[in-house]
C-alpha cells in the first residue's frame, strides 16, 4: 500500500466564543481528528453543517492552524514548513470552494485569473502561459473564447467550471473541494460532479471531498468520514458506510435522505436504550 499523501493526527481546533469575557467559552469546532488519505484516492467528508468538516479543510489548507495535532503532506509537517517550502506545498495543494462568484474578482477576466496562479509561481512565459490556460479550459469543458470574458457573463456552472481550471492550473497533486456543488442547479451539480471525477482520471488526482449531501459523497468517493460535532464518528469505505452505518449519527443521516442513489428510504433507527 502506498503512503499516505496526507496524514491528520490528533487534530484540534478551538475558537473564541462570543459573550462578556467572563462568560466566554471556547468552541471546539474540531477534536482529535485522525485521518490519512492515499494517492489518487477521494476522501469524502460529510456531515450537517456546524460540524467541522469545512474547518478541517481549512486546517489542511493552513488558512488556520490547529489548536493542536499536526498535519503532514508527503510527510512533512506543513505547520512547520519555512516560507520557501510552504510555497511549494500550497503550489501542489489547491482549493474549490463553495461559490464561484466569490472566488473571482469581477474586474479579472477569466483568462487572466487563470493565468495568475502561473505568473506567481514563474512558470513559462507569455504565450505558454496562454497556450495552458486554453488547455485547461478545455479541459474543464469551456472554449477558449471564455479567456476574454469576466464572471459576469458566465453561468453559475460555468463560473465552478473556471473556478476548478484555475485550482488545476499548476497541475497539483492534491484537491480540495468544499461544498462545490451547493450552490447549483441539480442538473448542473451532477455536471460538475462528472468533471472532477473526468479530472481526477485525467491528471492522476487526490481528492478531499467536503459535503453535506450524502448522495454527492457516496458518488465521489472512495472512502468517507463521517463528522458529528468536531470528530469522526465513522471511518470507511464508501460501500461500507452506506449500505451498513455503524453509528448511530450516520444511520440517522441516511434515514433521513430518500436518495434513490442510496436506495430506499431508511427508517429511523430507535432511540439508544439507557
Amino acid at each position: 500500500m502506498s503512503a499516505p499523501l496526507v496524514e491528520i493526527r490528533s487534530v484540534s481546533k478551538n475558537f473564541a466564543g462570543s459573550g462578556p469575557f467572563w462568560r466566554r467559552r471556547e468552541v471546539q469546532a474540531v477534536v482529535d481528528v485522525d485521518l490519512e488519505v492515499l494517492p489518487g484516492e477521494t476522501v469524502g467528508i460529510v456531515g450537517e453543517s456546524g460540524s467541522g468538516k469545512s474547518t478541517l479543510l481549512r486546517i489542511i489548507l493552513r488558512l488556520i492552524r490547529p489548536t493542536k495535532g499536526t498535519v503532514l503532506f508527503e510527510g512533512h509537517n506543513i505547520g512547520k514548513l519555512p516560507r520557501r517550502e510552504l510555497r511549494a506545498v500550497r503550489r501542489r495543494v489547491q482549493a474549490v470552494f463553495q461559490d464561484p462568484t466569490a472566488s473571482f474578482n469581477p474586474r479579472q477576466s477569466i483568462g487572466a485569473a487563470l493565468a495568475a496562479p502561473l505568473e506567481v509561481h514563474g512558470i513559462g512565459d507569455r504565450a505558454a502561459r496562454a497556450r495552458q490556460v486554453a488547455e485547461t479550459l478545455e479541459l474543464v469543458g469551456l472554449e477558449a473564447a471564455f479567456v476574454s470574458r469576466y464572471p459576469h457573463q458566465l453561468s453559475g456552472g460555468q463560473r465552478q467550471r473556471a473556478a476548478i481550471a484555475r485550482a488545476i492550473m499548476l497541475r497539483p497533486s492534491l484537491l480540495l473541494a468544499d461544498e462545490p456543488t451547493s450552490a447549483l442547479d441539480v442538473s448542473v451539480q451532477a455536471q460538475i460532479l462528472n468533471l472532477f471525477k473526468q479530472t481526477k482520471r485525467e491528471l492522476g488526482l487526490t481528492f478531499i471531498f467536503v459535503s453535506h449531501n450524502l448522495g454527492v459523497i457516496r458518488y465521489v468517493s472512495d472512502r468517507v468520514a463521517v463528522m458529528y460535532r468536531g470528530r469522526i464518528v465513522e471511518w470507511g469505505t464508501a460501500d461500507a458506510v452506506f449500505s451498513n452505518p455503524q453509528h448511530e449519527y450516520t444511520q440517522t443521516l441516511l434515514a433521513a435522505v430518500p436518495d434513490a442513489d442510496l436506495g430506499k428510504r431508511r427508517e429511523p433507527p430507535p432511540p439508544p436504550t439507557a
